[in-house]
């Protein structure tokens, strides 16, 4: 007979296991979902133009830095440099991705299957959040992996593959589950404060757009806890404002140096010209990247939407409204309804008054170009409420035959139009998988009308829905087998990934004629980044946004591409008449020389006044425009005799070494910006921005050695608030956990 202490071991060990039920059980539907990337070498998430030629490139350069030991802050591979962690979407600041950087690279290059994996993780990690959430609502095992699908594996989360776009989503479950929580009041403080953190530390993964959303969405159930009771109800309101202030702690990681650099960058958010941050994106962009009223139809029909896809399948669909019908009394499934509906028609851009209220009114909403990633909240709200009716459906004889019918309806129409269709051969985005929800809803009513004959029991109706919403799934856009825009097998991975192996024959040439020598290229030759997928310092680039003196400087100009040290220009023929060739790769492709580039560094006597950088008779070899105050003391001595040198071009630190005749002014071709901090033989020195946008630093005669390290503000104090925010909320819940919870609110039963 076992002793009591055993008997405990034992339910121990049994309750754990069966906290691991779920998850396992979800992990195995997602890696097998995701056959194609994990269990074949067949096929690749990265086919496509943004992916391969931009995401991939700044993953490799962040990688390599990884492994030589230094944490990259600074992008300089690309137009005279940029800010990693301001630009955001290069995901400098996400934890998570600091695993694949750190993961063992192959010959130097970042794994392909540790891409997949990284991938398929993201989704499982996001199914996961949404299954917690799920049983945090009471849902049951079973119930809540089927929310995970329907969140992890359909929606936004499945369509949209630029993880800078995904990865926030992740924890966008998490959000709500712990507001739910503080607002049943089980350890209030604790969950609000961990609400917050879960929603500041989704801005980390690099863009605003989801994130913002999700924000508005979190701040308008925060006010309406406040006044539901027709007054303002303080404790609540206590608890939203310290949930959001730990909100914008968690992410001003990111938000802080995205803020410095939004100040002085323009970004292409597909209006005519490139807009500063104080210019409002025109509202003819939103309407371009909305979801059109008739697209509703693509939560069900695959291919049906051109931007961000709410597709989840019929089975979810239905399921999502009978949980909704049959759990209404319940206040969270009416909050999850309004989370679905409200991003919907937010969704709809011009079509809807909501949306173009929030336009004009709301803080930062016009930067957030498309309505259509609203469209998250939508899945966020269908998946908990598919969990609900997938426990209260089987007990429940009248809808069961009232949701039969419906399907059986639906899938007469659905299978007759695609007949027509295939009959008249009239063309379809999604092909014949038209038929698709067709099967998936005669299929769901069959086993509806089983339920209701008790010739199925509800275990096993549920597997079969689940299988079914995986069905549907499977064929949804960007992952089905008939897709062309992802997942193409290796032997025809061309237009995208192929170009990337092309070019390394020239990249050697390069690199045998000098580390500090700056290239440029033809972009329509070359589409991809170049300089971060090689590490090294190009001067073009694929960027979404840009530093506004940068592009001032007109880089493409000769004379500017001279000024910038670009001795070597890759491409079919030369930019300019005085450059000669020196290469040809064995992709056709030659190497040009320009013999009169200068070098990356060197140093100027003279001070020049304002304004003649752009005359074609200033020497910038010999004179120096200095924005600002100018240094005192420069000597006017010749420059001929100087010797200087940059033995050392890192990402995060310059070192040059400086000979000079009398006291001048050391110049670097790389772009000034806040953050970059200068010594000269280990004294703190200024960094001036000088000839329109680069650095100068004024050194005495004699020898000396001037360091540039890039040390920004923004990001370490940025870390630090997002670490104070990650304490914040541990030490919370820590000490919630040491007292009971002072007040349960009941929950209604249904």
């Amino acid at each position: 007979m076992a002793t009591p202490t055993q008997a405990r071991d034992r339910e121990n060990s049994t309750s754990l296991r069966g906290r691991l039920l779920g998850p396992g059980a979800l992990l195995l539907l997602v890696v097998l979902f995701f056959w194609k990337l994990v269990l074949t070498n067949q096929y690749s998430w990265l086919e496509s133009p943004d992916l391969a030629y931009q995401v991939l490139p700044w993953f490799q350069f962040q990688a390599g830095e990884w492994h030589h030991g230094s944490f990259p802050l600074w992008e300089p591979n690309g137009w005279l440099g940029q800010p990693l962690f301001g630009q955001g979407q290069p995901g400098s600041a996400y934890p998570l991705n600091w695993l694949l950087f750190l993961f063992p690279l192959k010959h130097g290059w970042i794994r392909e299957a540790a891409l997949n994996w990284y991938f398929v993780l993201i989704h499982y990690f996001a199914a996961l959040a949404c299954y917690a959430l799920a049983r945090d609502l009471g849902r049951s095992r079973i119930a809540s992996v089927f929310a995970g699908c329907i969140y992890g594996l359909g929606g936004y989360v499945a369509y949209t593959n630029w993880p800078q776009n995904v990865n926030g989503a992740v924890w966008t479950p998490l959000v709500f589950l712990y507001l739910f929580r503080a607002e049943r009041g089980r350890r209030p403080w604790a969950s609000a404060l961990t609400s917050g953190f879960f929603l500041g530390f989704g801005w980390l993964a690099g863009h605003h757009q989801m994130n913002l959303f999700v924000s508005l969405a979190a701040a308008g159930l925060w006010i309406w806890l406040c006044v539901r009771e027709r007054k303002v109800n303080w404790r609540i309101a206590r608890l939203a404002a310290c949930s959001l202030v730990v909100a914008a702690m968690a992410s001003a990681f990111v938000t802080l140096p995205m803020a410095e650099y939004g100040r002085l960058a323009v970004r292409w958010a597909g209006a005519a010209e490139p807009l500063h941050f104080n210019e409002t994106v025109p509202y003819p962009v939103h309407e371009q990247f909305s979801l059109k009223p008739v697209e509703w139809l693509g939560i069900f029909i695959p291919d049906f939407v051109q931007n961000y896809s709410p597709y989840a399948g019929i089975v979810a669909l239905a399921l999502g409204i009978l949980g909704a019908a049959l759990a209404w009394r319940t206040r969270q499934v009416r909050w999850l309804c309004a989370l679905a509906l409200g991003g919907l028609f937010f969704a709809l851009g011009p079509n809807s008054v909501f949306h173009g209220i929030l336009y004009s009114l709301a803080p930062l909403v016009e930067k957030a170009r498309s309505p259509s990633a609203a469209v998250l909240l939508f899945s966020l709200g269908l998946a908990p409420l598919a969990a609900y009716g997938l426990d209260l459906l089987p007990g429940a004889e009248a809808w069961l035959r009232r949701a039969g019918r419906t399907l059986a309806g639906i899938a007469a129409v659905v299978a007759v139009c695609a007949l027509v269709f295939f009959a008249v051969k009239i063309p379809f985005a999604g092909g014949d998988r038209l038929t698709v929800p067709a099967i998936a809803a005669a299929l769901a009513c069959a086993v509806f009308a089983g339920w209701r004959a008790r010739a199925i029991s509800a275990p096993a109706g549920s597997l079969c829905l689940i299988a079914l919403a995986l069905f549907e799934l499977a064929n949804g856009p960007n992952l089905s087998p008939y897709s062309e825009a992802a997942n193409a097998p290796a032997n025809l991975r061309g237009p995208y990934l192929h170009r990337l192996a092309e070019h390394n024959d020239l990249i050697d040439y390069v690199r045998r004629n000098g580390e500090a020598i700056r290239i440029d290229y033809d972009r329509d030759a070359i589409p991809y980044n170049l300089g971060d997928w090689y590490g090294v310092d190009a001067f073009s680039n694929y960027v979404p946004s840009l530093l506004d003196r940068t592009v001032a400087m007109d880089g493409f100009a000769p004379s500017s591409q001279t000024f910038f040290g670009v001795r070597y220009y890759i491409g079919a023929k030369p930019r300019t008449p005085g450059q000669v060739e020196v290469f040809t790769g064995r992709s056709g492709l030659k190497i040009y020389e320009n013999a009169a580039a200068f070098p990356r560094v060197w140093s100027v006597h003279r001070i020049a006044p304002a304004g003649v950088v752009r005359d074609p008779a200033f020497d910038a070899r010999r004179n120096v425009v200095v924005s600002g105050p100018p240094p005192p003391d420069i000597s006017a001595c010749s420059s001929a005799n100087d010797e200087v040198q940059m033995p050392l071009h890192r990402p995060n630190l310059v070192r040059i070494t400086a000979n000079l005749k009398c006291r001048g002014m050391v110049i670097l071709t790389d772009a000034w910006f806040p953050g970059w901090r200068a010594t000269v033989d280990s004294q703190p020195a200024r960094i001036y921005l000088v000839d329109g946008g680069v650095r100068g630093v004024v050194t005495d005669a004699g020898m000396h050695t001037v360091e540039m390290k890039y040390r920004p503000l923004s990001v370490f104090f940025g870390g630090a608030l997002t670490l104070a925010a990650a304490l914040i909320a541990a030490l919370a819940w820590f000490m919630g956990r040491l007292r009971p919870f002072a007040a349960h609110s009941k929950e209604v039963s249904f």
